[in-house]
């Protein structure tokens, strides 16, 4: 036998499987984001009822195992409301939302969440517990409801209205149109009440099943404004999720919480991953603007917000200053800004050379923690 030709044969085939495996392996690369959330939206997981919102139990499952298996992170919705806050998230990071709460939730999604221990939030039109006849599609009961929160400790269950989850007359979303009865349009104060109820009704309806906050809420049809936001907040709610297809971050608004589609019978597990990919944001080493409250918390200093006032105590100095302001005033003199102080998600942010600035040291960020470091004092002054 001719060994050298056939040393030579199988490395020549060597290097022709290698070739044709790479672009193979640059597909399969894996996720790599952090500071941000992809929030996955489903409706209906069933096995012969189809639409645009209706997914398989098994193409529900593929994605979960085939996002896991990728290196995605499932969080949780206490963790995803933490992060708002200001803490971190593993990178990576996902959380399962399900409008509507339908039986197929509870009777195909749920065990494939409990398979694989990935937590989840349930939105459920709340009118439904009541008069299951109201939808269409068999909603989920209040025992079902409280043995899918109860067996296990990642499923939540939070608004979707109670009794707003339609259209009006005029085409309108309930949450945001007027009504009309016996051919007049409800008023200002009608529709006021009418939404402050519809509101605080769901929040009672699932606080009688469910131990933990109900303070989240999912607009239905994603149709919200800003009148509606102000009375679902005064309502009770302090996040609000919709269906503009971006990453979270804490630079959201809370009422205004983005989310990416992922419960269309054409997203495959492969290109569900590819539409994360391309919807994550670049997150510089060293933020442009830093939270305000966070880095206080930190440096063992203080911060509070009294409506556009944002109040500082660090050390033995003292600020003041408002939400756009390029200075800051107090016991030390002025201290002139390079940027304006924003608000964003409820958090004053601050930008990170003015932070540095305002503590007289250089500082060291790590993209990794969210954790902030002091260096050797920088030479600066107030005036």
């Amino acid at each position: 036998m001719n060994w050298k030709w056939l040393s030579g044969t199988l490395l020549a085939s060597l290097l022709g499987l290698t070739l044709i495996l790479q672009p193979i392996q640059a597909e399969q690369k894996n996720p790599s984001y952090r500071d941000q959330v992809a929030v996955l939206m489903y409706h209906h997981i069933h096995d012969t009822d189809k639409s645009s919102g209706t997914v398989t139990t098994r193409l529900f499952e593929d994605q979960i195992r085939y996002l896991k298996d990728k290196g995605y992170h499932f969080i949780s919705l206490t963790e995803f409301k933490a992060f708002m806050k200001g803490a971190s998230v593993p990178s990576n990071a996902v959380l399962v939302t399900l409008d509507d709460g339908y039986k197929s939730v509870y009777e195909n999604a749920y065990p494939v969440l409990k398979k694989y221990e990935v937590p989840a939030v349930s939105f459920v039109i709340t009118e439904t517990l009541d008069d299951p006849e109201s939808s269409y599609i068999p909603p989920m009961s209040r025992d079902e409801l409280y043995q899918m929160t109860h067996e296990t400790d990642f499923i939540d269950i939070q608004s979707h209205t109670h009794a707003s989850h339609r259209k009006l007359g005029n085409n309108q979303a309930a949450l945001v149109g007027r009504e009309t009865v016996d051919g007049k349009e409800e008023t200002k104060e009608q529709y006021e009440q009418r939404i402050l109820k519809d509101g605080k009704t769901s929040i009672e309806h699932l606080s009688r099943i469910y131990e933990r906050p109900v303070d989240t809420i999912a607009y239905p049809y994603g149709i919200i404004n800003t009148e509606s936001i102000r009375l679902l907040k005064k309502s009770g709610f302090q996040y609000g999720f919709t269906i503009i297809p971006q990453m979270a971050t804490r630079d959201a608004d809370p009422m205004r919480i983005p989310r990416i589609n992922a419960g269309s019978p054409w997203i495959t597990p492969e290109r569900l991953d590819r539409i994360i990919q391309k919807r994550t944001i670049p997150i510089p080493d060293s933020p442009d603007f830093f939270p305000l409250d966070d880095a206080m918390k930190q440096l063992g200093g203080d911060m509070q917000l009294d409506h556009q006032k944002v109040i500082i105590r660090y050390q033995d100095r003292y600020w003041v200053g408002k939400i756009r302001s390029m200075e800051l005033r107090g016991t030390a003199g002025i201290l002139r800004l390079k940027k304006p102080l924003l608000l964003r998600g409820g958090h004053p942010m601050i930008s990170w050379k003015d932070l540095q600035t305002l503590t007289r040291q250089q500082a060291q960020y790590d993209p990794a923690t969210r954790q902030i470091s002091l260096r050797k004092p920088l030479m600066t002054h107030s005036s």
